[in-house]
């Protein structure tokens, strides 16, 4: 995602001091993640819980750079199964790592990585026959 633009319609809601987060920051979520974000999981964001990337009870804050979206299911994953790392960066990609080191990363959908995903040609522009006049 793009920086900030200070607009309050465009911009991150602010954080916010308890473990809830605020129905902004819930809506900011849904909009940016649109499922759930544990690589290879397509549960809709209408059914998903918030969560701390980095936990609330490890001093992990309650604000959108630390929140993401995660399915009822991965979200049990990430916080009871031993040794999952999960990491959000500033751009909204989620990086997982599994207990035997692979890595998976999600983005946001829109967000793309240009060294791994270039954008598409455009479209061809349709060659017109060059076609002579008759004769008569």
């Amino acid at each position: 995602m793009a920086a900030d633009c200070g607009c309050s319609l465009l911009g991150r809601p602010a954080s916010v001091a308890g473990h809830d987060p605020s129905a902004a920051q819930e809506r900011f979520l849904r909009l940016r993640d649109r499922t759930c974000r544990h690589p290879g999981c397509g549960q809709p964001a209408g059914r998903i819980d918030a969560d701390h990337v980095v936990p609330y009870d490890c001093g992990g804050r309650t604000a959108c750079e630390n929140l993401c979206c995660l399915c009822r299911t991965h979200h049990r994953l990430k916080t009871f199964a031993r040794g999952w790392r999960f990491a959000l960066l500033p751009d909204g990609t989620l990086q997982v790592t599994t207990p035997s080191g692979v890595t998976r990363t999600t983005r946001p959908p829109g967000l793309r990585d240009l060294t791994a995903q270039p954008a598409l040609p455009g479209p061809r522009r349709a060659e017109v026959p060059t076609v002579e006049p008759p004769p008569f």
